[in-house]
């Protein structure tokens, strides 16, 4: 009996298999929610484009394409002989072009042609976007304007500035255009997801389980009866606490598990490290969250200023998070965002969720942004239930 009074000091083996058994429905549902929600954005990034390979230059691989094409072009304007790249790709006897980048290149230091460099260009390109023939068609018009003037200005035209005259003819912003086709939407996707969509099941079940554990349980009586067995109260704070900080733990790696499995199914490579990082913030950001509806339910003995108090600061987190999407850089490149909206992103928790830093682990030029902002998540979530355990052993419960 001494051994049991002794272990119910600071921990409680029955009161977590009762708090296991009470959430396990909810832990379950959420979980299967989180992993739905997981495996859909993965498969989706996926169809975006995040098979591409990081190791495939395209500049690079379109720079050396149009070197050769203009070495082509300006030997057929010499010699008039028929020169071309399905020509190139079906002959055998590629003597001719080795003579036409031979004799051109020699005429500049930087230029590095030859029929294996313009060959190995091609296949990149192909690789990437699956025919080269976009390209010539551009090359073709950059060509015929080099060395054209406009009739009226007298200034030498290119492809780019009949483009964005184009564009803003049709009353569009010729920068706004070019941001949009540079924008990086599996990267757009990704935040949504870390910061709003996958936040939302887990928020729900630390406002719920936090609530239940101490201030569900005070207000409905129940809480008399555990502290009526060889329990002392420190033991009960403990293990709730315990409970709400593994809970969302297990679900968090679930989560991982699920997306790394995923991405090894549809692209057959995952960043395990890149993966683990993202999850690993957003733990601790949940318990950051569920260390105030801790504090909360800790604090109140009545279940509706506890869930208002937790599930406040919640949904402010989740309101703020989403207004400041829209205020984020890509959607204002969009044009469906407003930049003074940004300014939410410093009003909520989640604004220290760093996921574009976070994002560079397992990558050659880590960015340790992320590090001292999961520092202050973390001691929120230390001062929040240190504060909770405090106040529930000291305070007068209504038993």
């Amino acid at each position: 009996m001494g051994n049991n009074t002794k272990t119910a000091k600071h921990f409680s083996v029955p009161l977590m298999k009762q708090n296991i058994k009470s959430n396990l429905v909810l832990a379950v549902v959420i979980t299967l929610i989180f992993c739905m929600i997981t495996t859909v954005i993965t498969a989706a990034m996926n169809m975006m484009g995040t098979t591409t390979s990081p190791a495939v230059d395209i500049e690079d691989a379109q720079e050396q394409f149009y070197s050769h094409l203009f070495a082509m072009a300006a030997y057929k304007q010499m010699t008039g002989t028929e020169l071309s790249v399905d020509d190139f790709l079906e002959t055998d006897d590629r003597s001719t072009y080795d003579t036409v980048f031979e004799m051109i290149g020699s005429q500049s230091e930087d230029l590095k042609l030859s029929s294996d460099v313009f060959a190995d260009s091609i296949a990149v390109l192909t690789e990437a976007d699956g025919s080269v023939d976009s390209y010539v068609e551009q090359f073709e018009y950059i060509y015929a304007l080099s060395d054209e003037k406009g009739v009226f200005s007298d200034e030498e035209l290119s492809i780019d500035e009949m483009m964005s005259t184009m564009i803003s003819g049709m009353g569009m912003d010729a920068d706004q255009f070019n941001k949009m086709a540079k924008m990086d939407r599996t990267s757009m996707l990704n935040k949504m997801y870390f910061t709003v969509m996958g936040l939302i099941p887990l928020l729900i079940f630390v406002v719920i389980v936090g609530n239940s554990l101490i201030a569900s349980q005070v207000d409905c009586g129940s809480m008399a009866y555990v502290l009526a067995t060889p329990t002392k109260r420190s033991a009960v704070a403990n293990t709730q606490a315990i409970f709400l900080i593994l809970a969302p733990l297990i679900i968090c790696m679930l989560g991982c598990g699920v997306r790394i499995a995923a991405s090894t199914v549809l692209t057959g490579e995952s960043n395990i490290a890149m993966n683990a990082a993202l999850y690993g913030g957003m733990y601790v950001l949940i318990e950051a969250i569920g260390g105030l509806c801790y504090m909360g339910s800790c604090l109140f003995n009545q279940s509706k200023k506890a869930t208002a108090f937790g599930g406040g600061i919640a949904v402010w987190c989740f309101i703020a998070s989403l207004l400041g999407i829209f205020g984020s850089e890509d959607m204002v490149n969009m044009g469906v965002g407003i930049e003074e909206l940004g300014i939410f992103n410093k009003l909520t928790l989640v604004g220290l969720y760093d996921i574009k830093a976070l994002a560079t682990v397992g990558s050659g030029d880590v960015n340790y942004d992320f590090v001292w902002k999961l520092c202050v998540l973390a001691g929120i979530a230390i001062v929040s239930y240190a504060i909770g355990k405090f106040r529930f052993q000291k305070k007068d419960l209504p038993l």
